[in-house]
């Protein structure tokens, strides 16, 4: 009954944190060390939970998607533009899971680097008070046109670097995108949109260990609620942090990713 509390409550953080720019890896590696949570090797748990809030990404955005799929299949060039420059945007964290795999899952057992990484996800939050507030459009209307692919690559870069735990991935997407003079409402579609191919690529990659998992280590069971947990407190959150986005208001969660990250050092 405890792991099943625990792992509920791993859940419901990966829920709130996924979406908010706080850093959901680095909250579970975290939580995982500080509860004792055993969770398979590397960061297969947060895979898990992540498969979870990519079910609320999918259900938030379920008419954007529907839209580029019909736009695909009536062989539109500004669907499959977009199209290739989600693909695109998926290529930098790709290739540095191949080339760093060994270095990026040893960082989720080391309190003491995502301490340091989301102390950087703070600072990268906090260059958002040096942008001009995005255009009215940016926020108000149905984001549309895609980025060109120069800033593709540049979103991509700072997705890849979310791979580190405790380095928020919507935070330094959209913190990206704006700086590269994405308008504000597309940068925030977008920063969620290419995290799709991302998450579906590394559960791919971690099937066996998944299935291994979900059948030899904690029941199934209590993983599917966990799963179906991290989607419905995901999909809160993630209508919430749209709201909160047009106000301006993401570079507040900045202090907060400090005194975390801090406070893992201290206590490392």
């Amino acid at each position: 009954m405890e792991s099943f509390l625990k792992l509920q409550l791993l859940a419901i953080v990966q829920g709130l944190t996924e979406f908010l720019p706080v850093s959901s890896s680095g909250h579970l590696a975290l939580l995982k060390h500080w509860l004792g949570v055993e969770g398979g090797e590397g960061p297969v748990l947060e895979l898990l939970l992540h498969g979870g809030t990519l079910l609320a990404i999918l259900a938030f955005y379920r008419k954007r998607l529907l839209d580029l799929l019909a736009g695909l299949l009536r062989r539109e060039k500004e669907t499959w533009h977009y199209a290739a420059m989600v693909v695109l945007c998926c290529v930098p964290a790709g290739l540095l899971y191949l080339a760093a795999h060994d270095f990026l899952e040893q960082a989720f057992q080391s309190p003491r680097a995502i301490g340091a990484f989301l102390v950087l996800t703070s600072a990268i939050l906090f260059s958002l008070k040096k942008l001009p507030d995005a255009p009215p459009g940016g926020t108000t209307e149905e984001g549309t046109a895609a980025p060109g692919w120069r800033q593709a690559l540049g979103i991509g870069f700072a997705q890849a670097m979310a791979i580190l735990p405790g380095v928020s991935r919507s935070g330094s997407t959209y913190t990206a995108a704006r700086w590269l003079k994405v308008p504000g409402k597309e940068a925030f579609d977008f920063s969620f949109l290419v995290s799709v191919p991302l998450i579906l690529g590394s559960i791919l990659l971690k099937a066996k260990e998944l299935h291994s998992m979900a059948t030899q280590g904690e029941n199934a069971l209590s993983l599917a609620c966990a799963t179906l947990l991290a989607a419905l407190v995901g999909y809160v959150a993630l209508a919430a942090l749209a709201k909160l986005h047009f106000r301006g208001k993401i570079w507040l969660f900045a202090p907060y990713c400090l005194a975390l990250g801090l406070l893992a050092l201290l206590l490392a």
